[in-house]
């Protein structure tokens, strides 16, 4: 029954993405990554899209123009989707459907586009989809302890790698040559090499880890574990954990800071906020522990540098940060039980998936004023993600 639970939290969370998910408690575990622009009008093509669990049944996508605030489309996937992640560029999505073992994809910003089911293994419960690659696309599968390969020109899944106990979450180096599986139950990492799909190392992290993100270089992998208030920082080179670092209580989710080259980390047991300078070996802490609002669970930073945001599932609110000295600088009500955040490449706008309102905020960062609510096209959204 908490193993089940477990793989909720991580699949919606991933909601808890806390992607730490449903898992120990009522957390999601969301995890937002943005993509890049790829040419064409980038003003007409930027959208945040919105992943609706619809609490376990048939579910959808939603997609929200960024220039305009409206929602442009709407798409079925399949039973209880907890997570999606694209193709570098965004030009494709991949949903993970935990509900009905599959896999929906379909090109991210065609309005007309119906999506295609990829079926799974029985059991297979997937709970996050991640990849740097534009020819391929991985899937945690919490319930068989596999990551699914998906080749993205085909859309067939082509292999199964076996990993560890409840696979809850994927970070990849930025080169693609290693992909690493947070195995939840077993308190482990599996590193695979991509080129050939094997195991190369299976290295012991934390209690109950949650969550993982590269560095810019991929020299480090970040670890959030979640029942020891600890990061575990795996050296890539020799696949080792080469430095613990001490955050807040419950650990559930990082976000890499591309431009300060900070990794941020949501402690949603204190209502904290952790920052870890990514650029220095080994990585350090700086200062302490930010204060937020109540069940943080997903934080996003603005491409300028200028500013993080963080999701508080306990308040219905977002914090935001200033990096220039690490501080909140304002508080903003969004809706009920927001769970994922994500930004829009150009920084000028914030989105917030509200799982128990059923509304995406759009934050305008020009002076951090929610601008809309705009209502998903089913109900529970538990993740978002902005493209390109």
């Amino acid at each position: 029954m908490r193993k089940m639970g477990t793989r909720l939290a991580a699949a919606a969370l991933v909601a808890l993405l806390a992607l730490t998910w449903l898992g120990c408690g009522n957390e999601f575990r969301p995890v937002a990554t943005p993509t890049f622009p790829g040419g064409g009008d980038p003003q007409g093509q930027r959208q945040a899209v919105a992943v609706n669990n619809a609490g376990g049944a048939i579910g959808s996508t939603t997609n929200i123009n960024v220039s305009g605030d409206t929602v442009v489309a709407s798409h079925t996937v399949g039973k209880g989707p907890v997570h999606a992640g694209t193709t570098p560029g965004g030009a494709r999505i991949f949903v993970a459907n935990l509900g009905d073992d599959s896999v929906s994809t379909y090109l991210t910003l065609l309005a007309s586009a119906t999506p295609i089911t990829i079926s799974l293994p029985a059991g297979s419960a997937p709970v996050f989809a991640h990849s740097t690659q534009s020819t391929r696309m991985y899937i945690a599968n919490s319930g068989t302890g596999t990551v699914g390969v998906i080749d993205a020109n085909t859309n067939v899944l082509t292999d199964l790698v076996a990993v560890g106990s409840n696979p809850v979450a994927l970070a990849e180096q930025p080169s693609g040559a290693k992909l690493y599986c947070v195995n939840q139950n077993d308190g482990t990492v599996t590193a695979i090499s991509t080129v050939d799909k094997l195991v190369v190392a299976t290295i012991p992290v934390g209690n109950m880890p949650s969550f993982a993100v590269s560095n810019d270089t991929g020299a480090f992998i970040f670890v959030a574990n979640q029942a020891d208030g600890t990061v575990s920082v795996i050296d890539t080179a020799t696949d080792t954990v080469t430095a613990t670092l001490t955050v807040g209580a419950g650990p559930n989710f990082l976000f890499f800071d591309n431009s300060l080259k900070r990794v941020y980390v949501t402690n949603s047991g204190d209502g904290t906020v952790s920052v870890i300078r990514a650029d220095v070996s080994p990585p350090v802490i700086l200062g302490t522990p930010i204060t937020v609002g109540a069940t943080p669970l997903s934080v996003t930073a603005l491409a300028d540098g200028s500013r993080a945001y963080v999701a508080n599932s306990g308040s219905g609110t977002v914090s935001v940060i200033l990096t220039s000295n690490n501080t909140v600088s304002k508080t903003i009500t969004v809706g009920t039980n927001p769970v994922s955040i994500a930004a829009s490449s150009e920084s000028s706008k914030v989105y917030v998936a509200n799982r128990g309102s059923n509304t995406i905020s759009v934050i305008r960062t020009t002076d951090d004023t929610v601008v809309v609510n705009a209502p998903t096209t089913s109900t529970q959204p538990v993740w978002v993600l902005t493209v390109p």
